[in-house]
């Protein structure tokens, strides 16, 4: 998606949505441009995510994990994915997760270990 911004001089632009904010040059007249933030835009929060999220049940020790992980298939070589822990539960997942396949903890912020 792009900003439709005018210059001071009336010439028409398109800008990328990460200028939102930004001033810059018209690219034909030179003439400095504000380009405006979208009038519906608000930043979320980690605390909005858990909000909308809702409170989830942790799951002790003996409950079934919906992930099962097997073996390792034989004959396929190379690193391991980087792992993180769970903050709320404790399980280890994968790196790149963001919210928690045990106890659907949003978990963006977690160190890897």
């Amino acid at each position: 998606m792009s900003i439709r911004v005018v210059c001071p001089n009336g010439h028409p632009l398109r800008v990328q949505d990460s200028s939102a904010g930004k001033t810059g040059l018209c690219p034909v007249c030179k003439a400095l441009v504000k380009v405006p933030e979208p009038a519906n835009y608000q930043p979320v929060s980690e605390d909005d995510v858990l909000g909308f999220l809702g409170p989830q049940p942790v799951k002790g020790p003996h409950s079934p994990s919906p992930v099962e992980h097997g073996p390792a298939r034989p004959g396929v070589e190379g690193p391991l994915p980087p792992k993180k822990s769970c903050e709320r539960c404790n399980q280890e997942i994968l790196a790149t997760t963001h919210v928690c396949p045990y106890c659907h903890t949003y978990v963006g912020g977690a160190s890897v270990s």
